[in-house]
């Protein structure tokens, strides 16, 4: 079971929302910024709304959301004024990139030569990006390096997936689509 669920987020809460607990608030209170105290409402909202109010969410000892509920993962990302929500029965990693944002000036720090002649697609950058940072999350380690530790060996247009290698030996997924035609969405999962 996988699910995935993107949502524009509202920038502003109405105080009396029956999904957003005062634990949720509480924890958003420890950001500065009000964008990210609004992105983290957001997806603990989805969460909620999808897994039940009672749902605990906490983090494991990478920072990484979790739920109380056995065999339920969830991955959570924000960026072009979305949410986006993975739910699974095994581990999993999403992310969202607006097409908008500039990845060609950073291609170099994430892509290698193989990866860049994959595909000649227009958003092939955000894509890899996207993948890379849902991969990130999926292996759930600190320290990866996105170019040499996470290694996309194939990509497959007419499935929308792509292949690749975690520190050169674990095998995994990425399933990637357009979101609106201004976002891009990966959401990755172990073979």
């Amino acid at each position: 079971m996988r699910r995935v669920i993107i949502e524009d987020i509202p920038w502003l809460y109405a105080c009396c929302d029956s999904y957003i607990t005062a634990a949720d608030v509480a924890s958003a209170s420890r950001f500065q910024n009000e964008r990210r105290r609004t992105e983290h409402l957001a997806w603990r909202r989805v969460v909620r709304r999808e897994l039940g109010r009672d749902v605990e969410i906490g983090y494991n000892e990478v920072g990484a959301p979790t739920v109380n509920i056995e065999q339920t993962h969830i991955s959570v990302a924000h960026g072009a004024g979305r949410v986006a929500v993975a739910i699974a029965d095994e581990r999993v990693g999403i992310d969202i990139e607006s097409l908008e944002r500039d990845f060609a000036c950073v291609s170099s720090r994430y892509m290698s030569a193989e990866e860049q002649a994959l595909s000649s697609a227009v958003e092939w950058q955000a894509m890899v990006w996207a993948a890379k940072e849902a991969l990130y999350k999926l292996y759930g380690e600190r320290g990866l390096d996105l170019k040499c530790d996470i290694v996309l060996t194939a990509y497959n247009p007419t499935q929308s997936e792509i292949s690749a290698l975690l520190r050169a030996k674990t095998k995994a997924r990425v399933e990637v689509s357009l979101h609106n035609d201004d976002a891009v969405v990966a959401v990755a999962y172990f073979e």
